[in-house]
C-alpha cells in the first residue's frame, strides 16, 4: 500500500492573487499540521527572490526542500530574532495579532503587520545575525543596529525610529511571555527626528493643474482628485468607493480598501457623511455605470484591467504623473515640497478652515479624535449645509466651477 503524501498544497486568494499553503503530515503521528505558508517556507530557506509563487510545481518543490532541511519538523528548541520577528509580524502565524484582535477586534490589520515585515526585511534583516537566538538578544545588540542603520544612511532617521519601535514591540512580548529574562532592558531613545511637513499647491497651481487634468487627463484621474480636494476622501476610501455610497449632493463613506485586509472601515472605524456637489455626485455614478466587468461591489474607480479594486499606488503615480505632464511642477519641485496625492486632503482642511465650524469640518474630514466622534455622532443640517456652502465659496470659484 501506498505511503501517504508528506503534504498537501491548497490554495488561498486575496485580492487578485492566489497564495499556496502547505499541510504537512507529521511522519511519526500522521497527523497534519496547521496550513504554513509556501512564501514563508520560501524565505526560510534563504531564497529571498521576492517574484511570487505563481507555479504549483515550484511550490512542491519548496515544500520538498523545507522538509528535507528540517524546517517543517525541526526538534529545534531556540528560535532566532530573525524567525521570531518573521514569525510575528506575518499575518497568518502572528498569536500578537490574534490575541490583539480578540481583545480589541480591528486593531491591527494584515497591511499595518506587512508594512512592518516588509521595512525589516529591507532593512534591519540583512543587519542581524542569522544565528543570534531570541533569549541571546541584549540592549548592547540593539544599539550596535540602531548605529548600522544610521551609517548606512540608506533610510531617514524617522523611519530607522520605527523600525527599532517594531522590534521592540515584538521583544516586550516576548519578554511577557517568558522568552527573554526579564532584566534584559527594553527601552531605547529615539533618534531626533525632523518631521517633514506634508507639502500642498498654492491657489495659482491648484488651478492650473486642475484645468489641465479636466482638459488634457483621463476623466477618472480629474474626478479622483476633485473629490480629493473637496471631500478630504483618502486614497484607501476612494479605492473602496461603490455607487451605493453616492447620494444626491452627499457620500456616505463607510469603508475603504487595503490589498491585504480587502474591505473594512475607514481610518477611525467610524462611517461619515461627507456633502458632495450635485453634478460630481453624477459623473461619479455615471463612472461606476462604465465598468464593463461584472464584479460584486459597483466600484466607482474600477481597474481598467479587470473592474475590481485599483492598485494601491494607483492614485498617487496618476496624480503625480499629470503634476508634471501639466507643467506645474517638476520631479524635483515634487519632491523638494513633498506633494503627493494626500496633499489633496490637507488642501480641503486649508481651504475649508475657517468658513466651517471646527469641530464639523474634523467631523466632515475624518480628522476626528473618539472623544470629539462621540459629541459629534451625527452632524446637523445646518453643520453640513456650512461645509456644502465653504465648497462652493472656497474652492470651487479656484477651479472655475
Amino acid at each position: 500500500m501506498a505511503s501517504p503524501a508528506p503534504f498537501t498544497l491548497c490554495r488561498i486568494f486575496r485580492g487578485e492573487r492566489a497564495y499556496y499553503y502547505a499541510l504537512f503530515r507529521d511522519p511519526e503521528t500522521g497527523k497534519r499540521t496547521n496550513k504554513k505558508s509556501v512564501e514563508i517556507l520560501k524565505k526560510h530557506l534563504g531564497i529571498y527572490d521576492t517574484s511570487p509563487i505563481k507555479r504549483r510545481d515550484e511550490a512542491i518543490r519548496i515544500c520538498y526542500k523545507a522538509l528535507d532541511a528540517g524546517i517543517i519538523f525541526s526538534k529545534q528548541t531556540e528560535q532566532t530574532l530573525v524567525g521570531y520577528l518573521r514569525e510575528f509580524y506575518t499575518w497568518e502565524t502572528s498569536e500578537y495579532a490574534k490575541r490583539r484582535n480578540l481583545l480589541d477586534p480591528g486593531s491591527i490589520s494584515p497591511d499595518y503587520l506587512a508594512t512592518r515585515l516588509n521595512l525589516l526585511e529591507n532593512h534591519v534583516f540583512p543587519l542581524l545575525h542569522t544565528d543570534l537566538f531570541l533569549s541571546k538578544v541584549t540592549l548592547a545588540e540593539l544599539e550596535r543596529l540602531q548605529l548600522e542603520l544610521v551609517q548606512e544612511g540608506a533610510i531617514s532617521n524617522t523611519t530607522i525610529n520605527m523600525a527599532i519601535t517594531t522590534i521592540l514591540v515584538a521583544l516586550r512580548e516576548a519578554q511577557r511571555k517568558g522568552y527573554i529574562a526579564s532584566t534584559v532592558v527594553l527601552r531605547m531613545k529615539n533618534l531626533a527626528a525632523q518631521h517633514v511637513e506634508r507639502g500642498i499647491l498654492s491657489e495659482k497651481e491648484l488651478s492650473a493643474f486642475m484645468h489641465y487634468a479636466k482638459t488634457k487627463s483621463e476623466k477618472r484621474i480629474y474626478l479622483a482628485c476633485l473629490l480629493a480636494l473637496l471631500t478630504g476622501m483618502r486614497a484607501g476610501e476612494l479605492r473602496g468607493l461603490c455607487l451605493e455610497a453616492i447620494g444626491d449632493g452627499m457620500i456616505t463613506i463607510s469603508q475603504a480598501y487595503a490589498d491585504r485586509a480587502g474591505l473594512k472601515a475607514p481610518k477611525g472605524k467610524r462611517t461619515r457623511l461627507v456633502p458632495c456637489p450635485t453634478f460630481l455626485c453624477e459623473e461619479l455614478r455615471a463612472l461606476a455605470m462604465e465598468n464593463p466587468f461584472a464584479h460584486t461591489h459597483a466600484l466607482v474607480f474600477w481597474s481598467k484591467k479587470n473592474g475590481s479594486f485599483v492598485s494601491s499606488h494607483y492614485f498617487s503615480e496618476r496624480f503625480r504623473q499629470e503634476l508634471i505632464r501639466s507643467g506645474v511642477f517638476s520631479h524635483e519641485t515634487l519632491n523638494e515640497r513633498n506633494i503627493t496625492f494626500h496633499s489633496l486632503r490637507h488642501m480641503a482642511n486649508t481651504l475649508l478652515r475657517g468658513t466651517v465650524d471646527e469641530h464639523v469640518l474634523r467631523m466632515t474630514i475624518g480628522h476626528s479624535s473618539e472623544q470629539l466622534s462621540n459629541l459629534y455622532t451625527h452632524l446637523s443640517q445646518r453643520g453640513l449645509e456650512s461645509v456644502q456652502l465653504a465648497q462652493q465659496n472656497m474652492i470651487l470659484p479656484l477651479l472655475n466651477l
